[in-house]
């Protein structure tokens, strides 16, 4: 854990959270495509396929959640804020965007829908919501 601590202290003095925030999206992009999911019919499907990738690497698990405007997605018992520490989670939630974005866009979801962290709900402990919506014109 000190290794991971240090690593994020020293990602977060070298480079701006923006930046950090895109770096982590790209790495969860690239986690996806080793973890690939096949097109599902239901939400339902898709969160058991997720949960399969999560498990296969000891990640935690989702529960995705539709609302009238979005899917709400909550990722419990990352390893994230664990191993970075609470100061990182503005910049380390890129990961998920980018898991989550990844296997999405693998369903064919129309463009305009983004899959961003929710703000004002940044997490202390190791859960993030996330939320897959239409993004602002």
């Amino acid at each position: 854990m000190a290794f991971n601590r240090g690593m994020a202290a020293e990602l977060s003095a070298g480079l701006p959270p923006e930046d950090l925030h895109q770096l982590f999206f790209r790495i969860g992009r690239r986690v996806a495509d080793a973890l690939p999911v096949t097109p599902c019919d239901t939400l339902d499907d898709l969160q058991t396929q997720f949960n399969a990738r999560w498990d296969g690497i000891d990640w935690g698990f989702s529960n995705l959640r539709e609302e009238a405007d979005c899917v709400v997605i909550t990722h419990a018992c990352s390893p994230m804020a664990m191993a970075f520490g609470p100061e990182a989670t503005s910049w380390s939630t890129g990961f998920f965007e980018g898991v989550y974005q990844a296997w999405f866009d693998a369903q064919r979801m129309p463009p305009s829908l983004r899959v961003r962290a929710l703000e004002g709900n940044a997490p202390t402990g190791p859960v993030i919501e996330l939320r897959l919506g239409r993004t602002s014109p």
